[in-house]
């Protein structure tokens, strides 16, 4: 299984020969892109916790029965979980209440398998809710040689070098998530929301994995970032601006403290390095829109790494 799991990612990164955040099968004769991602994001000295969200849509005459979710980290998360599909709508609310400009007149409202070849770690396979979860981390200075090595062996195409250079030179981990179809069906949804997926991993700097996701079209990002320390606006300029940022006016770095934190958020905590210890938080809430249209991901140099005070 775990094999087959990673055949299939490779396959898939290999046949499209693209930075793509969530893949059909090779044989399936469609297509699959966002309208929309979500995170939460809570950082302090160096450990985050990140709960995503993607709402993604499939094109084609027939669905396929899996798909592949890829996202980044700069380490291999050391903790899973999935948290509960109402968090992102008290998030908003949150947001609504505590940082949008109220206008006169308004209302608001389980095994580690050994490397498979030169260049190629795998991390822990983790099953977590409806996410099948396999680490896959190229190593070394001879990672992509290794990797590319491994694809050929297995008999799949190899992979352009500069698709990966990035990330292999930085360490980052790629999470495969395989998503099914249902239990009682035989193929995934055309359109959705994932349930959050919730990542703990180390970082010592808020992060955000966006680059991989170069060829899902013009999409919305919206980001609900906890910090300590106060994230600093100005040193981030550059990064807001590759994100299209569309909530200048909004108030920066707002307390957030526990009592005013709603039960799902809480809940995200309990699961986190912080559990015993929820006290003041600053609160941002970044909105994106039509990200990787004026400013294309192809194009970056980096992924997304916010400053801090």
């Amino acid at each position: 299984m775990m094999k087959t799991l990673l055949m299939l990612l490779l396959t898939v990164v290999a046949a499209t020969g693209a930075l793509a955040c969530c893949m059909v099968p090779v044989s399936y004769k469609g297509s699959i892109g966002q309208d929309a991602q979500e995170a939460v994001l809570i950082h302090d000295g160096d450990r985050e916790e990140l709960v995503l969200r993607i709402n993604y849509r499939i094109q084609g005459d027939k669905m396929p029965d899996t798909f592949v979710w890829v996202i980044t980290t700069p380490k291999e998360p050391d903790a899973y979980a999935v948290a509960d599909p109402l968090l992102f709508k008290d998030m908003f609310d949150l947001a609504q209440a505590l940082v949008v400009p109220v206008k006169k007149g308004s209302w608001r409202s389980a095994k580690t398998d050994s490397p498979e070849a030169a260049g190629v770690e795998l991390g822990k396979r983790v099953q977590v809710g409806p996410y099948d979860i396999q680490p896959v981390r190229g190593v070394g200075p001879h990672a992509l040689t290794g990797l590319n090595a491994w694809l050929k062996d297995n008999g799949f195409p190899t992979e352009a070098p500069d698709h990966m250079t990035y990330f292999v030179q930085n360490d980052f981990t790629f999470l495969c998530v395989r998503v099914t179809a249902p239990e009682k069906s035989t193929s995934v949804e055309s359109t959705g929301m994932l349930p959050p997926l919730h990542l703990s991993f180390e970082t010592p700097v808020p992060y955000y994995p966006l680059r991989f996701s170069s060829r899902q079209g013009v999409f919305d990002v919206n980001l609900h970032v906890l910090t300590r320390a106060k994230l600093d606006y100005m040193k981030s300029a550059a990064t807001l601006t590759k994100l299209n940022w569309s909530s200048k006016s909004y108030k920066q770095n707002v307390k957030l403290p526990e009592k005013r934190m709603p039960a799902t958020l809480k809940a995200v905590f309990s699961k986190s390095a912080w559990k015993d210890d929820v006290n003041t938080w600053r609160y941002n809430n970044i909105r994106c829109s039509r990200v990787n249209s004026k400013h294309p991901i192809s194009d970056w140099k980096e992924d997304v790494f916010l400053s801090l005070k």
